[in-house]
């Protein structure tokens, strides 16, 4: 996969080649990770536990794991090794659906673990191919975007492959199958995509794999602001997973007859907006700005999820509250990765790369959401989910505007030095 640029990809120059190889190629990733949650696994329990909420965490755990090695091999993989990275993710990935699908219950379990492992690091290996370029905010909103579409997309898939007749234990794998060929083609889209050029290098710094004095030294140097960013990422992550990974429970607790469709359209609303936000802030040149900025819109997703808790689930549709807060939600979660992390290098310039400190929020973010999937298993096992999910959005909201506040003094303090 380590493909010259050539004179058939020229195209490669354009930047829509580039926003569509990365919003292709994790579009595509998602159709290995996440079919299975469309699967309901009524009256199925395992220890006291809902069967569904354990196949989930099984796959967290995975992904988890994926986000603390990421934090190492992510931020220190080389530009020519990325896409041999991804294929191989992507087959150890399919293989442990295999297994699934393969071996009796409870044990299949393990091999959600195993899947999550591989996939959770993909993000960052496309990420590498984006980063340190003047429209850098353009290239990860749309790679961001990517998986707030496919996570619908996907869903949709999985309930119509149920619908032909395929169990729910082999439902991933085939799933999984319909998406290889179109996933190997945006891999090596991606291997066509050039490297940063001089005047990239000398706006945004050069983005170089990471050494293990060079990550001790941006946490030393950062870490109180690196801290509020993952308590913010935290927030936004808890709040994904419960909608992402429980939509069908919550379109029924609304009263919202779903169908196979409805997952799909919910979601392009919402990566639209997100894509038209983040993909904006690539026309703010100035670093210091932008960061800001982007602070900014994080604020403005806490304050549309404080609305949806406090005044959408009584006086709004569901299909259009189920958007708001998913555009509430993916706002701070993905301006995070899209804008504040790529602009804060800039500023800094230290010998850093958005994939390290990127696994560093969402290291963090997975475990604080598998800790909590444990603690509904084994302390409420009965508690109503949709209900949590619509009291927290409130409480999430109104934390997440304070820890803004916060990181703003604190930014404005530390990056004018």
């Amino acid at each position: 996969m380590n493909i010259e640029l050539n004179r058939s990809s020229k195209w490669a120059l354009h930047p829509a080649w580039s926003m569509i190889a990365a919003f292709g190629c994790y579009f595509c990733v998602y159709g290995f990770r996440k079919p299975f949650t469309a699967g309901q696994y009524v009256d199925q329990y395992w220890l006291g536990i809902h069967w569904k909420s354990i196949l989930i965490s099984s796959q967290i755990a995975g992904y988890m794991l994926s986000k603390w090695c990421g934090i190492f091999f992510v931020s220190s993989i080389t530009w020519e090794k990325r896409a041999r990275a991804i294929i191989l993710s992507i087959l150890v990935a399919e293989f442990a659906l295999l297994g699934f699908g393969l071996i009796p219950r409870p044990w299949n379990l393990l091999f959600l673990v195993l899947n999550g492992l591989p996939l959770g690091m993909i993000f960052g290996y496309i990420q590498g191919y984006l980063e340190g370029k003047r429209n850098t905010e353009l290239y990860i909103a749309a790679l961001g975007s990517s998986f707030i579409l496919a996570d619908g997309v996907s869903k949709s898939v999985g309930i119509n492959i149920l619908n032909w007749g395929i169990s729910e234990t082999w439902m991933p794998f085939f799933a999984g199958l319909l998406y290889v060929i179109p996933l190997l083609f945006f891999v090596w889209m991606l291997t066509q995509i050039p490297k940063p050029n001089q005047q990239e290098i000398a706006d945004r710094s050069e983005r170089e794999p990471m050494s293990q004095s060079d990550r001790l030294q941006v946490v030393k140097q950062l870490w109180p602001g690196i801290l509020s960013i993952s308590l913010l990422y935290l927030c936004a992550s808890l709040l994904r997973g419960i909608r992402s990974d429980f939509a069908p429970e919550i379109w029924k607790y609304l009263g919202f007859i779903s169908l196979p469709q409805t997952y799909s359209q919910t979601e392009i609303w919402v990566t639209l907006g997100i894509l038209g936000i983040n993909g904006s802030l690539v026309l703010i040149r100035s670093n210091f700005n932008a960061f800001f900025i982007s602070i900014f819109a994080i604020a403005l997703g806490f304050v549309l999820l404080i609305f949806a808790g406090f005044w959408g689930v009584d006086h709004l549709n569901p299909f259009w509250l189920i958007v708001i807060t998913g555009f509430g939600i993916y706002l701070p979660y993905l301006t995070i990765t899209t804008s504040v992390f790529e602009r804060m290098i800039a500023i800094t310039r230290h010998k850093a790369n958005i994939g390290f400190l990127m696994y560093i929020v969402d290291s963090i973010g997975y475990l604080g959401y598998n800790v909590l999937l444990l603690m509904l298993g084994f302390i409420a096992p009965n508690i109503n989910i949709p209900e949590l999910f619509f009291d927290w959005i409130k409480a999430m909201g109104i934390i997440g505007l304070m820890i803004c506040l916060g990181s703003s003094i604190y930014f404005l303090k530390r990056l004018k030095q």
